[in-house]
């Protein structure tokens, strides 16, 4: 099991590695580090139409995006209307809170790369709370009780703190909306979760992993279809809009 552990780091090793390569082989414009000293805050991404749309495989995306609405609408909403059935909104809720908790090593480690200590004091206390008091984290004790919110976030913010630029727009078949540096950080991430690391057989880690996916689909069946009736392109509704929340999301 080891060995196939070791496979799965080196696969998203050679992943991340082709991803920072990938724009240098193609000869467009990708991920590049600003090495400016002193300089830790990026530039506003929206400075620029030009950089805001980074849309250059657009015709690709297109088709992987109406892949991903096939995709959601004749398997996972149905799966997930099933799912929400069979199991209440509360435990609904409870999982995913869980699930969350797990990651803490991500965060922590996130919030100290990118030198917010404080946030990654307050990562470290809600573990604690949550874990000993709120069921393994499935009740967010550290958020009722004690009045200590949440913070989220992730390698892709990191490396945009570091000065690393967003690169093209890409949709990725079943996860979505996303970019060249995001996605590398999603795999940085993925490795940071321990449940990477547990020692178990292929069918157990597929089935938790198809769990935390399910239960969050579950928990967001709605949204989309609100983005399709109020858009004349729903692909370009979820590109600007996925395009905003970063820019947002990293300037916390």
């Amino acid at each position: 099991m080891k060995r196939g552990r070791y496979f799965g780091v080196g696969l998203i090793s050679s992943f991340i590695f082709a991803l920072l390569c990938f724009p240098i082989v193609i000869g467009t414009q990708g991920p590049g580090v600003v090495l400016a000293a002193g300089d830790q805050t990026p530039e506003p991404e929206c400075q620029s139409n030009a950089q805001a749309v980074n849309d250059p495989y657009e015709k690709l995306n297109r088709k992987i995006f109406d892949f991903n609405d096939c995709v959601y609408f004749n398997v996972l909403k149905p799966a997930a209307t099933y799912y929400s059935v069979v199991v209440p909104l509360d435990l609904r809720t409870g999982i995913s809170n869980g699930f969350k908790n797990i990651v803490f090593p991500a965060r922590f480690i996130n919030c100290v790369l990118q030198g917010k200590f404080d946030k990654a004091g307050i990562q470290v206390v809600r573990f604690v709370i949550n874990t000993t008091t709120g069921l393994v984290g499935m009740l967010d004790i550290a958020q009722s009780n004690f009045h200590i919110a949440g913070y989220e976030v992730d390698f892709g913010q990191t490396l945009a703190l570091w000065g690393v630029q967003s690169g093209p727009y890409l949709v990725i078949p079943l996860l979505g909306p996303s970019n060249e540096r995001d996605l590398v950080g999603f795999g940085a991430d993925s490795v940071m979760d321990p449940l990477f690391w547990i020692p178990a057989d292929w069918w157990i880690s597929w089935t938790v992993e198809f769990e935390k996916f399910i239960n969050r689909v579950s928990l967001e069946v709605g949204q989309y279809e609100e983005i399709k009736k109020a858009s004349l392109d729903p692909y370009i509704a979820v590109r600007d809009g996925y395009m905003q929340y970063r820019e947002h999301f990293i300037g916390k």
